[in-house]
């Protein structure tokens, strides 16, 4: 870089918005949240060691690319490949590892920091738009699904990049840039094959969207729209292959689950109910890390602290919704409006398609709507600003300063948890397996496998439930195949016990023929002598 280019560059730098060195900062510190021992602390459980099972056989040349990607959970349905698409484009530059495999999860949460920022500026100001992408960095919430590898964690991305670039053509119109349609064709092409509602939700949103530009009679909508169509269908062509070769199995299969699982709500006002008291959980959770129930039960979010954070997030969502529909009357920026309108319709789409699902929602389900608390969050600071004018950007500061602190603190609780992993002392349940518990035991499994080609396991049903598959998948990596220990099998097998940690010394006494073990944190892996 030569000399004037320096100096433009010092000049930019003085001249910049505060509001863009705090978004950098922020950029900066949800970076490194994300990435803290992520190799380490990666969530591999069976999901992820199954997916990374088929990564891995295409990599290494065993498989074909997938047309189809995983099961959507509890039916025959299969989304799309794009999950596994970007897992083996990452795996096949950057090494065959299940770390590697989820960088494009972490990626993608990470570009979701400044996206966020654009998409909120479309209607707030900087000082507004910076505070809520601020916490957005820091948040509990889409940190912890931003750290392993599963086919829903990209959403926020996807989505986000859907309502801004829809935002644009619905402002546009014929008018609009090529490469926001382009954007929204991508959008609805990879977020339909990360979750079964998004692929209901993104191309219902988008025709009904067109429709109203058809109304409207704005000139040039249709070749936006061929456009837009043209680039989703072409990123789901592995669907489309699929459905030829099979005969369309994978679509009979969607209405199926479609109809399997609307069928297993209790009522329409219980569902209706349940509905809402998840919206309001996941914003409270999302907004301040605090989570009552992550299954939505109304009688965990009726007692004491959770009661106050139930009632608190209740006056939240209702009146941010009463807010936005407030100003999307008044406003008279055809682009605010816009904006409004879009979370809007997004938010109430959402809502809908869940009603059927209420039994069945999580908070997991609000990866695909996480921007949503953030825009009515600013709709309140907005509301702020105009009752106290000039006075309100300090109570705004403090309100985001508290937020953040909240989730910060649980944040450091998180990896205070994940460290303890590590620790024979820990009390942690199991949840989660971490990659360098799997990664431990099984190195000690085949280093004691002693030439066989399949070795037995036995131990505790909570981890082997959860870390089988996981070590599985190392050990045949290496030709070693892990089975389940049952009373009719080959006696010739090594065996391997895995146990709590805590119960080293029973487990001893219990098989004082023990050959070796390895103390992996909260388990230990024993190898015992063949029956």
């Amino acid at each position: 870089m030569n000399r004037s280019k320096v100096d433009r560059f010092i000049i930019s730098a003085r001249t910049a918005p505060w509001t863009w060195w705090i978004l950098g900062a922020f950029l900066l510190v949800g970076t490194f949240v994300r990435t803290y021992h992520f190799h380490d602390w990666l969530r591999f459980n069976a999901d992820q060691s199954r997916d990374a099972g088929v990564v891995s056989r295409v990599v290494r040349g065993e498989a074909s690319l997938p047309l189809l990607g995983p099961k959507a959970g509890g039916t025959e349905f299969r989304l799309g490949s794009a999950f596994y698409v970007f897992q083996i484009a990452s795996a096949t530059l950057f090494g065959d590892r299940p770390d590697v495999m989820a960088y494009p999860d972490l990626l993608t949460s990470i570009l979701a920091i400044p996206l966020l920022y654009a998409f909120l500026r479309l209607y707030f100001d900087g000082k507004i738009a910076v505070s809520l992408t601020a916490l957005f960095a820091v948040s509990l919430y889409a940190v912890k699904y931003s750290r392993f590898a599963w086919n829903p964690n990209s959403l926020p991305f996807w989505t986000l990049l859907f309502v801004y670039a829809l935002h644009r053509v619905l402002l546009c119109g014929g008018e609009v840039k090529k490469r926001w349609a382009v954007a929204l064709g991508g959008a609805i092409g990879i977020g339909a094959q990360l979750h079964t509602l998004t692929l209901l939700l993104l191309p219902t949103a988008t025709i009904a969207a067109f429709i109203f530009l058809a109304v409207r009679r704005e000139k040039g909508v249709g070749k936006i729209f061929l456009i837009v169509f043209s680039v989703a269908a072409l990123l789901n062509g592995g669907q489309i292959v699929s459905e030829i070769q099979t005969g369309g199995k994978n679509i009979s299969a969607f209405f199926s689950a479609v109809g399997t699982k609307g069928g297993r709500g209790s009522g329409i006002v219980a569902n209706v109910g349940k509905d809402a008291v998840c919206f309001v959980q996941s914003g409270v959770l999302i907004l301040t890390s605090h989570e009552s129930s992550d299954t939505c039960e109304l009688k965990s979010v009726g007692e004491g602290r959770n009661a106050l954070f139930f009632i608190g997030g209740s006056i939240f969502f209702i009146g941010g919704v009463v807010l936005a529909i407030r100003s999307l009357r008044r406003k008279t920026d055809l682009s605010k409006r816009y904006f409004l309108a879009v979370v809007l319709l997004y938010c109430g789409a959402v809502f809908l398609l869940l009603v059927p699902l209420a039994n069945e929602v999580s908070m997991r389900f609000f990866l695909l709507s996480v921007f949503v608390p953030f825009s009515l969050l600013g709709l309140w600071f907005e509301l702020l600003s105009e009752k106290i004018h000039g006075r309100a950007l300090p109570i705004i500061a403090l309100v985001s300063s508290v937020l953040i602190f909240a989730n910060v603190v649980a944040l450091k609780r998180m990896f205070v948890e994940y460290a303890s992993f590590m620790d024979a002392r820990s009390k942690s349940g199991m949840d989660n397996v971490l990659l360098w518990e799997v990664e431990e035991a099984s190195g000690f499994i085949l280093d004691h496998a002693g030439g066989a080609k399949t070795v037995s396991l036995d131990g505790d049903s909570k981890y082997l439930f959860k870390a089988m598959k996981s070590i599985r998948y190392f050990t045949e990596r290496q030709g070693v195949d892990v089975v389940q220990r049952k009373k009719t099998e080959d006696v010739s097998n090594p065996v391997f016990l895995v146990e709590n940690t805590k119960h080293n010394e029973s487990t001893r006494r219990e098989y004082p023929d023990m050959k070796a073990w390895k103390v992996v944190g909260r388990f230990t892996v024993f190898q015992l002598s063949p029956r």
